[in-house]
């Protein structure tokens, strides 16, 4: 989804005949806006009154297309589980183990030793967002809401 892409009569054509032949859709939306990137508000605006629900309310799996390689690969492993997913070999899985050769995988990390990360009572998700941090890592990481004793020198 670009500026322009819902008020192309090629591109609309495209929709609806997918719609209509119920193909799944994965929505990709341009990040940046030099490359005709905007709000989804401002996407679904241009979309038809007709086709609006279809598209933005149906539930498609949304991707947010990135103009770093690194994102770009998350963005298309995003874009590839979401359409084998809708495929009858995979129906009824929820997740599909997808990787790129030589990408970083969080599974193989680990820290030399261990590592406290503090989650501030000040910061509203800060606890959740460091439970799924500590989560991801395996006997690598403690929380606490103690402030470090950095800060009192400050």
């Amino acid at each position: 989804l670009s500026r322009g892409y819902l008020r192309s009569t090629n591109c609309l054509r495209e929709i609806r005949a997918a719609l209509e032949m119920g193909k799944p859709l994965v929505l990709v939306h341009e990040a940046d806006p030099d490359k005709g990137g905007g709000t989804l508000a401002e996407l679904r605006s241009e979309c038809p009154e007709e086709l609006r629900a279809d598209i933005f309310d149906a539930g498609w799996p949304m991707v947010v297309w990135h103009r770093i390689a690194a994102f770009q690969h998350v963005s298309l492993k995003v874009i590839a589980e979401a359409l084998l997913l809708k495929t009858p070999k995979y129906a009824g899985e929820d997740e599909l183990p997808l990787c790129i050769p030589g990408e970083i995988r969080a599974d193989g990390l680990a820290f030399p030793k261990p590592v406290v990360l503090w989650a501030s009572t000040l910061n509203d998700g800060a606890r959740g967002l460091a439970d799924a941090v500590a989560a991801a890592v395996p006997d690598g990481i403690s929380i606490t809401d103690a402030p470090p004793s950095c800060l009192f020198s400050l």
